[in-house]
């Protein structure tokens, strides 16, 4: 399950939509980006977007009958999108065969090997940064999902499976385990490793504090009118700790030339 479809799946869980999300398991989401918007009255970016959901022929034949399952399902999607910053223009359901949509799938495998690069992180950077006085939440929310996209493209670069239960403390230590903390030539180099374990074992500790940080005031759950939002101090922390990873895993990435 890609990122963006795990996510909304996440999304109707929380809200105990079980069948819609049952529905959404065998189907496949495509976003396209429009543009990028700005607001007259702030220095805040949002994006526009159109969705396009792939549906089973046999199921697109018969969608009438799940009139519920694709209501829930787009609410998800323009609810989830609009707490990120995202505007859902068009929302689009098609049939597709299933032998093509693995082929798809199979074409998606090969280029999120490219996915994380110098020019995604720094955009992931300056948009916590710009969010961090106006728009904490969001901060903490971003925070979160950078280093959990950094973790899974170590471990889909070193083919290893990783579950959709785990949670970001997880995934920082199975990539800790299987990325090359030292590539290149050096004196001691095991001790070296041994000691960067140790700084890393810390980030782990960091980042399951920045899920439940997250968790309690990010942009993943929706949260009551008389909801009160952190103070930026706390958003800050979120992002300098998130920040300094990714950079450090892109960092031996391009040293080890993403051989990992």
């Amino acid at each position: 399950m890609d990122k963006f479809k795990e996510h909304i799946y996440s999304w109707l869980t929380e809200l105990e939509e079980d069948t819609a999300a049952a529905f959404l398991s065998q189907c496949e989401i495509n976003q396209i980006y429009i543009d990028t918007l700005f607001s007259m009255d702030s220095d805040m970016e949002s994006y526009l977007y159109e969705v396009i959901i792939d549906v089973p022929l046999k199921t697109y034949r018969r969608l009438d009958e799940y009139s519920l399952e694709t209501k829930a399902i787009e609410s998800a999607i323009r609810e989830s999108g609009e707490s990120e910053g995202i505007h859902v223009r068009d929302l689009t359901w098609r049939p597709y065969l299933r032998e093509e949509n693995k082929k798809q799938a199979d074409e998606k495998a090969e280029i999120i090997t490219e996915f994380l690069t110098q020019e995604y992180v720094n955009k992931q950077i300056r948009l916590m940064n710009k969010s961090v006085e106006s728009n904490p939440h969001l901060a903490v929310g971003i925070s979160k999902e950078l280093i959990e996209t950094c973790c899974k493209h170590i471990l889909t670069e070193k083919n290893i499976e990783f579950d959709k239960t785990w949670d970001v403390s997880k995934l920082v230590k199975e990539a800790n385990k299987n990325i090359n903390l030292l590539p290149f030539e050096v004196e001691n180099a095991e001790l070296g490793k041994a000691s960067v374990a140790k700084i890393l074992a810390g980030f782990s500790n960091i980042a399951h504090g920045i899920t439940e940080l997250r968790n309690s005031y990010g942009t993943g759950h929706g949260h009551s009118p008389e909801f009160k939002s952190l103070d930026s101090i706390y958003a800050k922390l979120a992002v300098s700790a998130s920040s300094e990873l990714a950079i450090f895993y892109l960092r031996l990435l391009q040293l080890g030339g993403k051989k990992i």
